[in-house]
């Protein structure tokens, strides 16, 4: 059996064995975007020993993260959920490109790390997250599908997810998909000096308003727009989620590397099942609330 971290499961065991039992949570956020809701007088402080300790364990894997081919641009996207918000970077090389939250990268990359001093330092913001709920610098970035890891093969036409499901680790693979626009040119913005015209799509169940520019030649822009004629630099979907673009590089830029820290093993799954998957209460405590997911079919 291949052992696995429960990033989000790992670290609510570490806040509740810090503090007394019968603390009250409001609201505790985690790695998968799952939120607990006040809870009172959870298990005994032993089970939650024997569960960090199982938790733990994967923390000696070896890493495995690899160089795919050189970025020839990197645009890094604002993401506003709500009162939740998360920086993600986009890199583009000339076959693959890659899409990830720069907040999770660099959670995962501090708990891989073999110190005890910097593995910790992701639960102890968590703990201070949790025990000062009314001071904002306190709290941790997050986002719907925080924790996925998205790279576009161009030649082969395909898009791979790599993501997790309460600590069991899943990678789902798609054709790239076709989205269907309407563009208008006479709508104008400016977004990072660049003018953008505005396009709208229906696209797996939500209505989205974007603005490309076509004096960045890539089709592509955050998660898995693609097919206008230029580079998305803002995506909006009214009352859930806008991505605004806040820095655009294309030179000493990181290149498109595939992250997998902790050596990990991912299971093939279709997209649906893991959307199926993810909303599925069953599979979660009780009193908990997702987050919406980018899509809904």
């Amino acid at each position: 059996m291949v052992p696995v971290r429960m990033h989000g499961i790992n670290g609510l065991m570490t806040l509740l064995n810090t503090v007394n039992n019968t603390t009250k949570f409001d609201s505790l956020i985690l790695c998968e975007g799952i939120i607990f809701k006040k809870q009172k007088k959870i298990m005994s402080k032993h089970i939650f020993v024997l569960y960090l300790l199982m938790c733990c364990a994967s923390s000696l894997s070896a890493q495995s993260t690899h160089v795919i081919e050189l970025a020839i641009i990197e645009v890094r996207y604002n993401v506003v959920h709500g009162t939740d918000k998360d920086q993600y970077a986009y890199r583009c090389g000339r076959n693959v490109s890659q899409y990830f939250s720069v907040n999770n990268l660099r959670d995962d990359s501090l708990r891989a790390s073999p110190d005890p001093a910097i593995s910790s330092i992701v639960l102890d913001e968590m703990l201070a997250e949790a025990l000062n709920r009314n001071d904002p610098s306190k709290r941790r970035p997050t986002s719907p599908g925080r924790g996925d890891y998205m790279y576009w093969n161009m030649p082969e036409g395909k898009i791979s997810v790599y993501t997790s499901v309460m600590g069991s680790k899943y990678v789902a693979e798609e054709d790239i998909p076709s989205m269907e626009w309407e563009i208008n040119e006479d709508s104008v913005m400016t977004v990072m000096d660049y003018e953008c015209y505005m396009a709208k799509t229906r696209f797996r169940g939500r209505e989205w308003t974007v603005w490309y520019t076509d004096a960045i030649p890539v089709s592509h822009g955050p998660w898995k727009f693609n097919g206008l004629p230029g580079m998305v630099l803002y995506a909006k979907c009214d009352g859930y989620i806008t991505i605004s673009a806040c820095a655009i590089s294309t030179a000493n830029i990181s290149p498109v590397k595939f992250y997998n820290f902790s050596d990990y093993k991912y299971e093939h799954i279709e997209r649906k099942k893991l959307l199926e998957m993810r909303s599925n209460p069953r599979l979660y405590p009780a009193k908990t609330r997702m987050t919406p997911r980018m899509e809904l079919e």
